[in-house]
């Protein structure tokens, strides 16, 4: 397996199982990944780059530990590893446009998916109006998924591993 900042966590998992703690050891933010649920949904969308960013590491970091574990080349990755620089808030993130907020850690608890819930809370919602997830990690997949339909999403850290991410329904 070439390890580069696309590879999914999930197939790194699924062709390296043994190496899970391991990479929980050096980054405790993925002691989620022993979560069942997160392991068969956000682990199989979720990119290299991306737990980067939930990690608050460089990519090209993230790269060379996985690198390390499996014995290949530690050779630097092709893509920035710079962490994103937090966005400044977008005018229609203000509490008075929430018609719905969600709590990740309560939908995981009760064997439900984030991104579907909210999904479906979106579909309640009038344009203009935004959704907020609670989350004890920066959700970079379903951040990038809503981007990519075209949905205004925001996500800022409130504190140690509490985010609060916003999406605006048009």
């Amino acid at each position: 397996m070439n390890i580069t900042p696309e590879t999914k966590i999930g197939a790194f998992l699924e062709a390296h199982p043994e190496l899970q703690e391991a990479l929980i050891a050096r980054v405790p933010e993925f002691a989620k990944l022993r979560n069942p649920i997160l392991r068969r949904t956000v682990a199989k969308l979720a990119t290299v780059e991306q737990a980067a960013r939930v990690a608050g590491l460089p990519t090209a970091e993230l790269v060379r530990f996985l690198r390390e574990l499996t014995g290949e080349t530690t050779a630097t990755p092709g893509r920035a590893d710079e962490i994103p620089v937090e966005d400044p808030r977008p005018e229609w993130a203000q509490p008075a446009s929430v018609r719905s907020t969600l709590d990740a850690d309560g939908l995981l608890a009760a064997g439900e998916h984030p991104l579907a819930r909210t999904r479906r809370a979106l579909l309640t919602l009038a344009p203009g109006e935004a959704l907020q997830l609670l989350s004890p990690f920066r959700p970079e997949p379903l951040l990038e998924q809503f981007r990519q339909e075209g949905l205004p999403c925001w996500c800022e850290a409130e504190g140690m591993g509490r985010f609060r991410t916003w999406i605006l329904k048009r």
